[in-house]
């Protein structure tokens, strides 16, 4: 018998594993949120703004300075003022005169009223200069004459009289105002001195005359 031959097997090889596929790489973190900023204003809304802003404060400012204003305007035309009180019968001493009430009455309007029910309220003053300077203060058209109220309501009034008035010399002047009936009985006459006779930042002297 013929011997059976054997041939040697070829080797093969074993192809080596292939390397495991490396794992995916891990999937970056999310970046962070970026923080909220504020909306910012596009330039016609911030001028919009600022028109708004600009009319609220306008008003304000003109208020101060109005009240400003007015301030200075009613400290310039009525100052300050000093009252002295002179009890019925008394003599009150005014740039530089000496005053006092003599007499007063009550008499119809010259011009008919109406609506309101008033009277003319008169009242007589003796006067007397004591130099030629209150001469020329007393019969100047600088005198303020009013009617008063104990309530602060006051009533203007004229004077008749004081011209020529002469230092030394007494002389008489009639004070009218139109007043209300129930009131003529109980007002009082106040004389306020001329504002030229005023000293810078003086209060301005005045008689109340009590009734």
């Amino acid at each position: 018998m013929t011997a059976a031959v054997t041939r040697p097997q070829p080797i093969v090889q074993a192809e080596p594993e292939s390397a495991a596929e490396p794992e995916s790489a891990a999937e970056p973190e999310s970046a962070a949120e970026p923080e909220e900023r504020p909306e910012r204003l596009r330039p016609r809304d911030r001028r919009i703004l600022q028109a708004i802003a600009l009319l609220c404060a306008v008003p304000a400012f003109l208020v101060v300075q109005w009240a400003d204003e007015t301030n200075g305007i009613q400290k310039h035309l009525k100052p300050p003022e000093k009252v002295t009180s002179v009890q019925p019968g008394q003599v009150g001493e005014l740039i530089g005169a000496e005053w006092k009430v003599i007499g007063r009455q009550q008499a119809p309007p010259l011009a008919k009223d109406e609506t309101n029910d008033v009277v003319d309220l008169r009242i007589g003053l003796a006067v007397r200069p004591g130099d030629a300077a209150s001469a020329k203060s007393v019969g100047s058209y600088g005198i303020v004459y009013r009617l008063v109220d104990d309530e602060g309501r006051e009533w203007s009034a004229l004077a008749t009289g004081g011209i020529g008035a002469r230092a030394g010399v007494a002389m008489r002047i009639i004070v009218k105002g139109t007043v209300p009936r129930a009131k003529a009985g109980s007002l009082e006459l106040m004389i306020q001195a001329p504002k030229t006779s005023r000293k810078a930042e003086d209060p301005l002297p005045s008689l109340r005359f009590e009734h």
